[in-house]
């Protein structure tokens, strides 16, 4: 096996870190990271991290803080822990590939429980994707495209992602991405949409009545990571005038197991 701090350059193996290509200053925040994986203890003082990559302490400081700034390290006290935002990283490829073909089974059962379209999606940026859809067979139906995108802020599966992630972080993204109005039902307020995604939070499903499309109805489920972070929601929707508020308890709950087992099938752990 070929060492992964060699490269091949000029025709002869060489360090990496002694190649033009070599970024010196990611290299260093990457032996930052890989400081906390060698660790017995969760939480490294500045002065742990230090001696571990023998970087000096600015330099350390420096990349922690960035760190910090983008979720990837916590801080608490004078000790630093690894962030959520690697859960993420760490669930990238568990969301195309193992995620669907997980899911499928119970994105079948769903759909032909209620005979309403199934959808699943993860958050991507300021979006979410539609990455398994399950169309109901009926003529007047909602459908969305496999790879299509719609927004957080007022979809069941936005939602969903949403109530369950640092309000502090949501509040940023829908600064930067907006809460575009859709219908007259859209919520376009963060405060008024801070109390809705509380609601959703504590029954854990979401419910979009109207609030992305005129006449369409949904509830979504998350599916939560070890950190208790979704990694991808699951939906029912349908016409109003077929599915609707007098379908919520049997659908919710139906969409919680399916989320459950979804989740144990994929092996996460209970979120804490």
């Amino acid at each position: 096996m070929v060492n992964r701090r060699y490269a091949l350059y000029n025709s002869a193996w060489v360090p990496l870190r002694s190649t033009t290509y070599y970024i010196e200053v990611l290299g260093k925040a990457l032996d930052v990271l890989d400081a906390f994986a060698q660790a017995s203890d969760p939480q490294l003082t500045l002065q742990d991290i230090s001696q571990r990559t023998k970087l000096n302490k600015n330099t350390v400081f420096r990349i922690l803080y960035t760190l910090v700034e983008h979720g990837y390290v916590e801080k608490e006290n004078q000790a630093y822990r690894l962030g959520p935002r690697l859960l993420d990283l760490g669930g990238a490829k568990l969301r195309h590939t193992d995620l669907v073909t997980t899911a499928e089974p119970y994105l079948d059962r769903l759909r032909d429980t209620f005979g309403e379209t199934v959808n699943l999606g993860v958050m991507e940026g300021g979006n979410i994707r539609y990455v398994a859809v399950r169309e109901s067979q009926e003529r007047f139906r909602l459908a969305e495209r496999v790879g299509g995108r719609d927004y957080l802020h007022c979809t069941a599966l936005g939602k969903a992602h949403l109530a369950f992630m640092p309000f502090e972080e949501v509040r940023q993204l829908l600064r930067q991405f907006g809460m575009t109005r859709l219908t007259e039902k859209t919520i376009t307020s963060i405060t008024a949409l801070q109390r809705d995604l509380e609601a959703t939070r504590q029954r854990g499903y979401s419910i979009d009545d109207e609030e992305s499309m005129l006449g369409a109805f949904c509830v979504g489920v998350p599916i939560l990571n070890a950190g208790g972070r979704p990694v991808a929601a699951i939906s029912i929707s349908g016409p109003t005038v077929r599915f609707n508020h007098a379908h919520l308890a049997a659908s919710s709950a139906a969409l919680l197991v399916g989320a459950e087992e979804i989740r144990k099938k994929l092996g996460l752990q209970e979120p804490k």
